[in-house]
């Protein structure tokens, strides 16, 4: 029929509510403003959604599903392998290929005030921080020390968006060697390319 406004779909309603999220935080999250903002009234919103928490269920999931800090596929067991796959990742992070911060920072302030998204967000980051100690160890550092240099990696990088740290791209690039070195370790990195796979073994350093 012309002139009639075309259903708004799941997707779009989803995708509302991860922007009203960052802009505006969860209290903007509600079907009535959600409507408004997508000048339409409240029965679509409940075409697609039982209520509003089935609403905020599936805006968690899809935080979970879509940013991604780190890539699907888990670093490789040889040092050579996982040193690429890091590369890999500083230069995702730093390109917001994957991962959307604002959209990470957001979730994070919700779960403050929601168990929900506690649970969301201690899932995820218990899991990136599982895989970051991978890379550790596959390039030579035992458990212990890769465990913390995960943290130290990945504390670092939530900080960093959490202070709202503002820098072009350009000037990130540039300093991405310093930040490189200092995270994985003087050398380590080049020592993982140079070893073709052989093991070799980190001392802790004391």
């Amino acid at each position: 029929m012309a002139g009639r406004t075309p259903k708004v779909t799941a997707e779009t309603w989803i995708d509302t509510g991860r922007r009203s999220l960052v802009e505006e935080g969860i209290g903007a999250v509600k079907v009535d403003r959600l409507a408004s903002r997508l000048g339409v009234t409240r029965g679509g919103f409940y075409h697609n959604f039982k209520d509003r928490e089935d609403f905020l269920a599936q805006l968690l999931a899809h935080w979970e599903e879509t940013c991604r800090f780190l890539p699907d596929e888990p670093p490789a067991s040889r040092p050579a392998e996982a040193a690429d796959w890091f590369c890999n990742v500083v230069d995702r992070l730093i390109a917001a290929d994957g991962y959307d911060p604002q959209f990470d920072m957001a979730v994070r302030e919700w779960a403050r005030s929601d168990q929900r998204a506690a649970w969301a967000v201690e899932r995820a980051d218990r899991m990136r921080l599982a895989t970051l100690q991978r890379f550790f160890e596959a390039v030579g550092y035992n458990a212990d020390e890769a465990k913390i240099r995960a943290r130290v990696f990945y504390y670092h990088q939530i900080g960093y968006y959490a202070l709202g740290v503002r820098e072009s791209l350009t000037e990130r690039r540039r300093n991405l060697n310093f930040y490189m070195e200092i995270l994985s370790g003087p050398g380590v990195l080049a020592a993982a390319r140079a070893s073709e796979g052989k093991p070799r073994k980190i001392r802790a350093r004391g």
